[in-house]
């Protein structure tokens, strides 16, 4: 028969006629995540509300659709297409698993995500024991019922992770929280499953029977562990730096995954489990997982997946179920979600979790995903529940995601603890004379060289503040389900500099810890590497600069392509609207081969353009800084129109520190320049061409101003603002190094 089918869906147009039920799906899926994801809704809901209107329910069930699609070769044919896409899911699902998190959990972490799974279980078989005597069941519903208290005391990190991300939630306190106790509930509710399949083997296998079926599932486990681990380890290590692994690699470790999986298939092993361990066993973020993910993940999430819930929808069976069995599953699933917040809450009032901030990671907890629908398909399929339960628990899992995702994301902002936190700034550190704290963000090592020149014209205003540099690098998560933040541990300079890492981050620090130890007055503080989504890095930016009580971020702006939607650029938009300190936008003028400010140089230009306003004030101050150095040369320029002297009393009263600080030296020159309209503007600052290395300006101006009126119609990167958007275009002709900030 199963010959007879495969012939079948070559015939007669079958074939075809599978592919548009599946592009249907896909396209049924994508217009549901159009309109859904302005409710904050996960992409999970899309993808389940177009497998049940393609389901019996709603089009599967009318015979115009069934005729148009009676040769597609009917659920067999697209079930064995949703197992092919579910074996290599389950593989990247294992690629991207960071088992690690386990052991580096704190202990109330690995409390919560034990409660979170034993709690609901004892919750539900107390009331599954009361219902029994109370309500009266038959055989059949009594074994659903164990089975139905099993999944949803169940859950999955995969799930909890793609919600998180869903909500742009990962490298939030409550989003990595919320994964680390979801792999430990994972990992529970899995080694009790576990357990008892071994249990139910042991009381229906004969001795010899089950000792055989032990011995395959040993041989399965010594295969994964010591030939296939020490493999991936050595194809890691062939990588060059910087680079994939090679595409022959990729198609043997494909192989693997479906020989374990007929392997599994065959000697009785859980299908899915073969792909799953062969994922865990490659290192996350490595070589490999970065060139399996490339290659896989776009198609088997867009087009592999999708039959998976089209086969899903064909079981829901809404016009089919009994009110008792109805309420009876539904009192039990509230009972589950409702423990698993209490849990989170409770713990909240013994480690000191904001109450709101545990109730939102409860709710997180109760999300469910793609698994949950494979292991309800997988229940119902081997009859274990019917389809009427399955029906009850989709549409009450869907609703509570659908309830929960908009309740979190409105309730809980990452950025709402940087409010009150708005007073380290560049005039406020230099007024006080204190330490002055910079946090350095680096895409690449290519920033570096530039950062650190920066650096080194940054004057210590005294003998005892020093100036703090915190250094993080930024990179994107490819490869990994969670974000990561790594606080690199302190080590010996001596031996970090003499140490030879393939590690980019590793070489950055190298080269930061280097220019401490050649510039006196300054301390490279902590270092990080932030590895999270470019659409969310810029929350771990936020963390370290309110954790440190940085008084001035740094990003470099290297992208001068134009392109709007580069990720870079995005970021760097994000910090300059969020930021809860100062922010400094560095980038080195195109033309330049170069980082301008050198420190072989024995004297530095530096040019100021002062036009006024709360940015020109803390550029000012912040040139004012730089000037301390005896080898440097400051020269401000305030622009004035001709017809106006409106002026702001702060304004004023900076400049007035500036003409003190020149009654006392001899490196500082102050020049007002009248202009008349924005032309004029633009050619006393083209006059600065070849004359300075290095030109600071303010990022935001009144654009109404007859100094600047009329240039926001040509600005191209408005993330640097109008002076900034003339350094970075292309009729500015100089070799300089531009800093734009914003207070």
């Amino acid at each position: 028969m199963n010959c007879q089918l495969i012939k079948g869906l070559f015939e007669h147009g079958s074939f075809p006629s599978l592919t548009v039920q599946i592009g249907i799906g896909i396209l049924l899926t994508g217009t549901f995540h159009v309109f859904l994801s302005q409710l904050d809704q996960i992409k999970y809901v899309s993808s389940v509300f177009a497998g049940i209107v393609l389901g019996p329910v709603l089009l599967g069930g009318t015979k115009t659709f069934q005729e148009m699609f009676k040769d597609s070769g009917g659920n067999a044919v697209m079930e064995i297409i949703s197992n092919i896409g579910l074996v290599f899911f389950t593989f990247l699902v294992g690629v991207k698993t960071d088992m690690n998190m386990i052991t580096k959990a704190s202990r109330s972490t690995i409390v919560i995500g034990f409660c979170t799974f034993l709690i609901p279980f004892l919750f539900n078989k107390v009331t599954l024991v009361v219902m029994r005597k109370t309500v009266d069941l038959d055989k059949n519903m009594n074994d659903y019922l164990t089975f139905v208290m099993l999944i949803i005391s169940s859950s999955s990190f995969y799930d909890t992770a793609c919600a998180v991300a869903d909500l742009d939630l990962l490298n939030s306190e409550i989003g990595r929280l919320g994964l680390a106790i979801s792999i430990i509930t994972g990992l529970s509710s899995w080694l009790f499953t576990f357990t008892y399949t071994l249990y139910i083997e042991a009381t229906i296998y004969k001795t010899h029977d089950l000792f055989f079926a032990w011995i395959h599932k040993a041989l399965f486990l010594i295969v994964i562990l010591f030939i296939l681990r020490p493999l991936m380890s050595w194809i890691n290590k062939t990588a060059p730096e910087g680079e994939t692994i090679k595409e022959g690699y990729v198609s043997s470790i494909l192989l693997i995954v479906m020989g374990l999986f007929f392997y599994s298939q065959v000697f009785g092993i859980e299908p899915l489990m073969g792909p799953v361990m062969i994922g865990l066993t490659v290192p996350v973020g490595s070589p490999i997982a970065v060139a399996v993910q490339k290659k896989l993940e776009c198609f088997v999430i867009f087009v592999l997946l999708p039959p998976t819930y089209i086969a899903g929808g064909h079981h829901v069976h809404a016009f089919k179920v009994l009110w008792k069995f109805f309420l009876v599953v539904e009192i039990m699933m509230l009972l589950s979600y409702v423990a698993k917040v209490a849990v989170v809450m409770l713990a909240s009032l013994y480690f000191q979790m904001p109450i709101l901030d545990s109730f939102c990671l409860g709710l997180l907890l109760n999300c469910n995903g793609v698994f949950y629908l494979l292991v309800l398909m997988g229940t119902v399929e081997a009859q274990r529940i019917s389809q009427q339960t399955y029906t009850i628990m989709i549409f009450t899992n869907l609703l509570m995601t659908m309830v929960v995702t908009p309740t979190v994301k409105y309730l809980y902002d990452p950025s709402r603890r940087y409010a009150g936190y708005k007073k380290q700034t560049i005039i406020n550190s230099s007024l006080n004379n204190s330490e002055l704290r910079i946090l350095a963000c680096v895409y690449n090592q290519e920033n570096v060289p530039s950062i650190i020149n920066f650096l080194e014209a940054t004057n210590p205003v005294t003998k005892d503040s020093f100036v703090c540099v915190y250094v993080l690098h930024l990179i994107e998560q490819i490869g990994r389900a969670a974000s990561l933040l790594i606080e690199h541990k302190e080590q010996k300079k001596k031996q970090f500099t003499r140490a030879r890492s393939r590690n980019s981050s590793e070489k950055i620090i190298n080269a930061f810890n280097q220019f401490e130890e050649q510039n006196q007055g300054y301390t490279i503080g902590q270092c990080y590497t932030a590895i999270s989504p470019f659409s969310t890095i810029d929350n771990d930016i936020f963390q370290i600069a309110f954790k440190k009580r940085t008084n001035l971020v740094i990003i470099p702006f290297s992208e001068l392509d134009g392109d709007e939607n580069h990720p870079y650029r995005a970021i760097n938009r994000s910090v300059l609207h969020k930021a809860p300190c100062s922010v400094g936008i560095l980038f080195d003028h195109k033309n330049s081969s170069t980082a301008v400010i050198d420190v072989s140089k024995s004297c530095h230009n530096v040019a100021m353009i002062f036009i006024g306003g709360l940015d020109d004030r803390e550029a000012l101050a912040y040139s004012m800084r730089m000037a301390d150095k005896t080898n440097l040369n400051l020269t401000v320029f305030r622009f004035t129109h001709i017809n106006t002297n409106k002026k702001t009393k702060k304004d004023d009263e900076l400049i007035s520190d500036l003409w003190q600080k020149i009654m006392n030296t001899e490196n500082i020159v102050y020049k007002e320049e009248e202009v008349t309209d924005c032309g004029d503007t633009t050619s006393k600052i083209k006059c600065l061409e070849g004359s300075y290395d290095f030109i600071i300006v303010g990022r935001r101006h009144d654009s109404n101003s007859p100094i600047l009126h009329g240039l926001d119609e040509w600005c191209v990167f408005k993330e640097l603002g109008l002076v900034g958007d003339l350094f970075a275009s292309s009729s500015f002709q100089g070799n300089v190094s531009v800093l734009v900030m914003q207070q």
